[in-house]
This record gives structure tokens, C-alpha cells and sequence, in this order.
């Protein structure tokens, strides 16, 4: 095995031609000759971070003919052309479905689907096969709230006497304005 050793001169030029390749084009450049002094101007600018609060109800009691969901947000600066994006994140349902569980007067698991309209007049739902996972459900780019109405979707063939519970997990980010 053969080990190869760079002196100084070889390392120094390694360095001097490498470095050379990777110039700007509008760099300075001296040689011995040369009475110039040669500078550097550097900038940096410490952006700000996005701050925000988002509040969102921990719990809501649905009513048949559905029930407003507000989100709000607060304390909104410095998102720079970007906007604060609220979105499903998951539910505790298999495969993220919008489906609430409860336990009938015989013990049997009872299930009922819900659904969202959201401000924009968009129904979101899922029906078995799909998910409802990423959807955006309000944005801010600045100061203020966004609801949305949650109701069961009630078939004559739903369970009655059942309180079904669930949850819904929310995703919060600073995302691309649109």
C-alpha cells in the first residue's frame, strides 16, 4: 500500500488552483507589480423569523345541522411573502378517515362519518378509499380567524342513543403563499 504525502508547496498550490477555478468573474485581481489594494465587500441580512399563534377549539360538541369550527390566528409578522397554511393532518380513524366510533346499548362498535364544509363552500369528506389528509382548511397573512362548519353525516340507518367521539390532528406550517 502505497501512502502518498503532500508537502506544503503541493497543498499550497492544490489550494491556489482550485481556489483560482472558483472565482467570480467580478473579483479583483492583482500581480507584483500592482500598486491596488484589493477588498472585499460582505452583507448579510438576519431575517426575522415568522411568528404567529394559531388557536383552534380542543373540543366541539356537533350539532345535527353542523357546527362552526373557528381557527384563529394572532401575533402574525415577518413571514416575508409567505402565509401560515392549517391543514388535516390525520384523524384517529384507520387510514386517516373522518369517522367518529361509539358503543351501542348491546356493546356493539357503532361508526358515523362527519364531514367539513369549509369557508370557501368546499365539502370535505372521506368515504372509505380516500383520505382527506393535507387539506387545507384556512391561511393567514395576517391577523384574524376562519371557520368552518363540522357535521355528522346522519343516514336513517344511523345508530341513535350512541355518542360517538373522535379527533382531528391539525398541521400548521409556513408554507408558499399562494
Amino acid at each position: 500500500m502505497k501512502t502518498r504525502i503532500l508537502t506544503a508547496g503541493t497543498a499550497l498550490a492544490l489550494c491556489l488552483t482550485m481556489g483560482a477555478a472558483a472565482l467570480p468573474a467580478s473579483a479583483a485581481s492583482a500581480d507584483a507589480s500592482s500598486t491596488d489594494s484589493l477588498g472585499t465587500a460582505f452583507s448579510y441580512t438576519y431575517q426575522n423569523d415568522p411568528t404567529y399563534t394559531v388557536t383552534i377549539p380542543s373540543a366541539i360538541e356537533m350539532d345535527a345541522n353542523g357546527t362552526q369550527v373557528s381557527i384563529a390566528a394572532e401575533n402574525v409578522a415577518n413571514l416575508d411573502g409567505k402565509k401560515i397554511s392549517v391543514t388535516i393532518a390525520g384523524t384517529q380513524y384507520f387510514r386517516n378517515q373522518m369517522v367518529l366510533e361509539g358503543i351501542d346499548g348491546k356493546g356493539m362498535k357503532k361508526t358515523l362519518r362527519y364531514q367539513i364544509e369549509t369557508a370557501a363552500g368546499e365539502v370535505i369528506e372521506t368515504t372509505g378509499t380516500d383520505t382527506a389528509t393535507g387539506r387545507e382548511l384556512a391561511s393567514f397573512t395576517e391577523n384574524g380567524a376562519v371557520c368552518y362548519t363540522v357535521k355528522p353525516v346522519l343516514h336513517p340507518t344511523t345508530a341513535k342513543g350512541v355518542t360517538y367521539t373522535g379527533s382531528m390532528t391539525y398541521g400548521i406550517s409556513v408554507a408558499d403563499a399562494d
